[in-house]
């Protein structure tokens, strides 16, 4: 009872965003995630094989019906079948390899290289669940895979960084001396992700640096990227989510820093 009673007073003594309103107060063994990118991208060739598996299991058993309106008309079917299964494949690698060397290659593919990433996160999600890897860990592999894939943006415009109301308030001095180091750069912090989508409709930045949790940031690059250029930096949650959240200045500075070069 006594515990129960620990975990409440836990949970009330903040304001929680909309994405830890099932938080219960408990003890967050996740406080401090360091997930590599290897995770996100394993469970993503796993999910992609199950399609083309799938793909070829559609062939196999429509193929038939379709030889019965002609040879021209099973060709075509296992065509684009080969076709779009290949396709896939071969972006996939093309990523892979983007993420890990830092080269870009098959460019064309890769200016909207975040959207496959993003269309398929929520199969990703399902299979990391089986496997026992909770949410947050998944986000915080998926953010590190998307920063790779950021572009080079235009000159022209203001980078954004955003801050949550609850990153600590020596680290948001620190982050405020930082961003002044940088001429183009507006700071702003944005209570939740409503009025970050409310600023960044405002000012129109050419490039995003985005401090918030895992949960919230998956969801801006979902709504965001590859439209504007967006780098994710996970906070810490030593107290808990939502209240004196922490980062690293080094990562904040070095993402504001490649948007400058």
């Amino acid at each position: 009872m006594e515990e129960k009673k620990n975990r409440n007073d836990r949970r009330l003594n903040r304001i929680l965003g909309d994405e830890w309103l099932d938080w219960q107060g408990e003890d967050d063994s996740e406080a401090t995630i360091s997930e590599g990118k290897k995770t996100f991208l394993v469970l993503t060739l796993i999910v992609l094989i199950a399609f083309v598996l799938l793909a070829l299991l559609f062939w196999y058993l429509v193929l038939p019906r379709f030889e019965l309106f002609g040879r021209a008309s099973a060709v075509i079917l296992t065509v684009t079948i080969i076709v779009l299964s290949t396709f896939f494949l071969v972006w996939y690698i093309a990523l892979l390899i983007t993420v890990l060397s830092r080269k870009n290659y098959l460019s064309v593919c890769l200016q909207k290289g975040t959207n496959l990433f993003i269309i398929l996160f929520p199969f990703v999600m399902k299979l990391a669940r089986y496997f026992g890897i909770s949410r947050d860990r998944l986000s915080h592999s998926f953010i590190r895979v998307s920063n790779t894939l950021v572009g080079a943006t235009s000159s022209e415009g203001k980078i954004l960084a955003l801050l949550p109301r609850c990153l600590n308030r020596d680290l948001k001095r620190e982050v405020r001396s930082i961003c002044h180091e940088f001429p183009d750069v507006i700071l702003h912090t944005a209570p939740g992700g409503n009025e970050a989508r409310k600023i960044i409709r405002k000012i129109k930045p050419r490039a995003i640096v985005a401090v918030a949790c895992e949960r919230d940031l998956v969801s801006g690059i979902q709504d965001i990227a590859p439209k504007i250029p967006i780098i994710g930096i996970p906070n810490s949650r030593p107290a808990g989510p939502c209240k004196d959240t922490r980062i690293e200045l080094d990562e904040f500075r070095a993402a504001l820093s490649s948007f400058l070069r």
